[in-house]
């Protein structure tokens, strides 16, 4: 959850605020209307974002930070889409399991009464 001061400006940001903006506002429907502290809480959460990807990306032996620094760096983030759909495969597949539990147990049950 990204915390938005009360009394954040526009100059404490790290990317143009202008930019964040126009990014939201390219997705937003007809109609609709966004709050002041979503811009900000967008423009903070990038910053840990990229922050992160930095810090992590230096790390390494290298005299050069290549392209592929950057790439492990980044690679948590690349991988949420991933993860997400494995996710949604295996909750599919524990919900089968627990059919097929529930109707093992019904059959144990039906045997036990005769």
């Amino acid at each position: 959850m990204v915390e938005v001061p009360d009394d954040i400006e526009k100059k404490d940001l790290l990317l143009p605020h202008a930019r964040v903006v126009d990014l939201v506002r390219e997705n937003t429907k007809e109609g609709q209307y966004v709050r002041k502290s979503v811009y900000f809480g967008l423009n903070l959460l990038l910053e840990n974002i990229a922050r992160e990807i930095a810090e992590n990306m230096v790390k390494t032996e290298n005299a050069y930070i290549e392209k592929s620094d950057l790439d492990r760096a980044a690679k948590k983030y690349e991988n949420i889409e991933y993860i997400l759909k494995e996710k949604e495969r295996i909750i599919k597949h524990l919900r089968a399991m627990e059919e097929d539990i529930d109707k093992l147990a019904r059959d144990i049950d039906k045997a036990s009464l005769k």
